[in-house]
């Protein structure tokens, strides 16, 4: 593991330490008992049949056949095993990668720590030699952020992951010509305003109209009360749900101290909330605040529907089992295996529950797989057209997890 004099100085810069544990890191194998070949027929049929172990055991690394590794990191994540790490063939020997990050920190604030974490863990679990720096364009201006750019260029960096707005996107394709393979996991290609989207440019936002569509299927276009609130996702989400149609009967904008005070008002709405679908385009937070207080009621919603917004386990801490047991959300997040989730937990990345993470492991990944080097995928996502593309599905909540709507 090679951790570059620059990461040290940006934790002491930030007042975080990351200590990487000594101690090897905890393995499970499955033992393949029957000395017998099994092409990708003899897996499928084992995995049809659901006989997971002998599907793990008999799966060759050299198996390219990306249909069948997706689901070998499903049932990874499932069985909670480790595959050993020469499975997942190392890169060290390749020549140094260089990598930028280019956050304008004033806009995106704790997002710069995510993104410093999540593509350290996806280099660190790989093996490979490389080189990352951070680059601080302050603000999403367009010559701050043309300055940035242009210095990363000159400093010769191979690919730069950044973090951006969809107005600072909007700014950089301005003045500004994209040269290096440039990956924003942060915005959806469908936000971007502009037409001319150079090719080294791609995204890895999660389609939020998708999501909506998704839930208004499901919902079956009965009458919605919807609760929003004045962020940007908010007033995007709520935007989205006229777009597709959604018949609301009753919105409200939630703030903050809406939210905690939420049941003084609430009498007055029963009637309008009584076994209809509530549509929640608000964070995890203040769902957490509102969806007890609506418990107490004695005529209930009848569901609660909700994007990827809510998709986090503080949502089963803060909501009693009971008052979210008709709770349904749309999760674009998949499967990875069980060795990058592992060194996520040790340098601060969530890639099951933070689809921003999750989207920059994805964009890291394809850094790699686009300068051909030989490596198995940790993602099942592909990339079509300048945008990842995600497989949108309904989950619901039970009492210590989510679980997916078949």
């Amino acid at each position: 593991m090679r951790i570059f004099l620059y990461f040290l100085s940006l934790c002491f810069l930030w007042g975080k330490s990351y200590i990487i544990s000594p101690l090897p890191t905890p393995r499970q194998e499955v033992l393949d008992i029957v000395n017998q070949d099994c092409n990708i027929q003899c897996l499928q049929k084992f995995y049809e049949q659901q006989e997971y172990f002998s599907f793990v055991a008999k799966f060759d690394s050299k198996l390219k056949d990306q249909d069948l590794r997706a689901k070998l990191t499903g049932i990874l994540s499932e069985l909670n095993l480790f595959m050993s790490e020469s499975f997942f063939e190392n890169i060290q020997n390749s020549k140094k990668i260089k990598i930028a990050l280019l956050v304008p920190r004033d806009v995106v604030g704790r997002y710069s720590a995510i993104g410093v974490n999540a593509i350290l863990t996806y280099l660190t679990s790989r093996d490979v030699t490389y080189l990352f720096e951070v680059f601080d364009s302050k603000n999403e201006e367009l010559e701050a952020l043309h300055q940035t750019y242009e210095e990363i260029k000159q400093k010769k960096f191979d690919c730069v992951v950044a973090m951006l707005t969809q107005n600072g996107v909007e700014k950089l394709l301005e003045d500004t010509e994209i040269t290096l393979p440039t990956y924003v996991p942060t915005v959806n290609k469908k936000q971007v305003m502009s037409k001319n989207i150079p090719e080294k440019l791609f995204f890895g936002g999660i389609d939020y109209e998708e999501q909506i569509k998704i839930l208004y299927d499901f919902a079956k276009t009965e009458e919605i009360v919807e609760y929003d609130d004045a962020s940007n996702i908010g007033n995007w989400l709520k935007s989205l749900s006229q777009k597709v149609g959604f018949n609301v009967i009753f919105g409200e904008s939630i703030t903050n101290e809406r939210a905690a005070k939420f049941s003084q008002d609430l009498k007055n709405q029963e009637e309008i909330l009584a076994n209809r679908d509530v549509l929640l385009n608000i964070p995890v937070i203040k769902t957490g605040l509102i969806l007890p207080q609506i418990g107490f009621l004695e005529e209930k919603p009848k569901r609660f529907l909700s994007t990827q917004i809510n998709y986090n386990p503080s949502l089963l801490m803060l909501v009693k089992p009971k008052d979210r047991a008709q709770f349904f959300i749309v999760n674009a997040i998949g499967r990875t295996n069980n060795y990058l989730l592992g060194y996520g937990l040790l340098l601060g990345s969530d890639f099951q529950y933070d689809w921003v993470s999750y989207s920059i492991g994805i964009g890291v990944e394809i850094f790699f797989l686009n300068r051909g080097e030989k490596i198995s995928k940790f993602f099942s996502e592909t990339l079509e057209n300048g945008q990842i593309q995600y497989a949108n599905k309904i989950y619901r909540t039970y009492k210590n997890g989510f679980r997916e709507v078949k």
